[in-house]
């Protein structure tokens, strides 16, 4: 689940939080089955910001190891996959990507200065990477293009290297990154059986069988 959704129990779902839960899912899963550079120790440092939960007053939230993993682009940082490069490098533009949603807004001015530079017939290409303005534009966009993160992982999936046997394997997790999520399965054995609960983007919701 998106940081934003974990964040804020009145937001609704939308395609960006799936795509983000996309790159959750991904990291997840590689921290569990794929050898890497850190420890049993250190990666259940990274796993409780998939557990993480406290209580407000507004009721049961997480989220924020989750945003600041994706600000401070820890994970793609320290983390190394074994023979994996691809892997390594497709994390790493998911996570620049997707921290835009936690970043501070563009300013007005920003915004005008970026449009003066191209009404003076600077293209995008001669701006260059240095524009933070037109990096936060793009990562934007990125988020609303129908096919970009299909295309990503496409991209990625057909490059080379990957390993001719890209079996799982499992790695040590320490202890005390289980506990939030052995308590949500035992939530999971008293509901109905194929029910299911969907809330939807105008505010409303409803339960059926599947």
């Amino acid at each position: 689940m998106s940081a934003a959704l974990l964040r804020n129990n009145n937001k609704c779902n939308e395609l960006k939080d799936d795509r983000e839960s996309c790159l959750h899912v991904l990291t997840w899963t590689t921290l569990h089955f794929t050898n890497h550079t850190i420890s049993g120790s250190g990666t259940t440092r990274f796993l409780r910001a998939f557990d993480e939960e406290y209580e407000d007053e507004e009721g049961v939230r997480g989220g924020d190891l989750k945003k600041g993993f994706l600000l401070g682009h820890d994970i793609p940082r320290v983390v190394k996959f074994d023979r994996r490069p691809q892997l390594d490098a497709l994390i790493e533009e998911l996570t620049e990507a997707f921290a835009v949603r936690y970043e501070k807004p563009l300013l007005a001015e920003q915004i005008n200065q970026l449009r003066c530079l191209r009404d003076k017939g600077l293209t995008d290409k001669e701006l260059g990477n240095d524009s933070v303005v037109l990096n936060y534009e793009k990562r934007m966009a990125f988020l609303k293009s129908p096919d970009w993160l299909v295309h990503t992982f496409g991209r990625y999936l057909d490059a080379d290297p990957w390993p001719l046997s890209d079996k799982a394997q499992r790695q040590s997790i320490g202890t005390g990154s289980s506990k939030k999520r052995a308590r949500e399965d035992g939530k999971l054995e008293v509901r109905i059986p194929g029910t299911k609960c969907q809330r939807r983007s105008d505010g409303s919701g409803s339960c059926r069988g599947s």
